[in-house]
């Protein structure tokens, strides 16, 4: 396949697009693309509804975005709020805020800063940390998921019904059916674990 130029898509105030391939897209304002995306550089300043699956090498959101698809990226980061219908996928992903993930999270390194209420499906990576913005003010702030597993993990404020690691470490406003640990699992003292085992 030969090698073609790809165009930018910018978009400030009120519009709509039709999908494609395009190299950076900037989006000021709000924005719905109808159909599949795909692109090097996507950031997004607003709302952003994308009707259809995203895959891009960067993404960068300040505001909100919706993907009734599945989200393919390098790198993720998000102040604001994500919502992805299908499967959510980076090397790094980094949420600051809301986020509602209808499949899989899954990634290298997953570092969640939770601003509001988050759910996922299935959470899994290298490196998982989950925590609240602020511990103080950590009402309504919590992320519920069936599973978490990966290598090293970290979470605070999470409900979950099994989490499976290497090193585990559950948190304060945690509240865990089941843990599985192959190296080392600490718990702080008020955290919730119904059962845990080493395997």
């Amino acid at each position: 396949m030969e090698k073609q130029t790809r165009r930018d898509l910018k978009m400030s105030g009120t519009g709509t697009s039709s999908g494609g391939v395009f190299d950076k897209v900037n989006i000021l304002g709000e924005c719905d693309i109808d159909g599949d995306i795909e692109c090097d550089k996507f950031k997004a300043m607003g709302t952003a509804n994308v009707r259809g699956n995203m895959r891009a090498g960067s993404v960068r959101i300040v505001g909100t975005v919706d993907v009734d698809g599945k989200l393919e990226a390098e790198q993720v980061k998000v102040t604001g709020e994500l919502n992805v219908k299908g499967d959510c996928s980076a090397e790094s992903i980094h949420l600051r805020g809301a986020f509602s993930i209808d499949g899989l999270l899954n990634a290298g390194t997953v570092d969640i800063r939770l601003y509001g209420p988050a759910n996922a499906k299935e959470i899994g990576g290298g490196f998982i940390r989950v925590r609240p913005h602020l511990r103080m003010f950590s009402g309504g702030k919590e992320l519920s998921v069936d599973t978490v597993e990966g290598d090293d993990i970290h979470l605070e404020y999470t409900t979950a019904k099994v989490v499976r690691g290497n090193t585990v470490y559950i948190g304060p406003g945690c509240d865990i059916a089941l843990v599985e640990f192959q190296k080392e699992f600490k718990q702080y003292p008020k955290a919730k674990v119904t059962e845990s085992n080493k395997v």
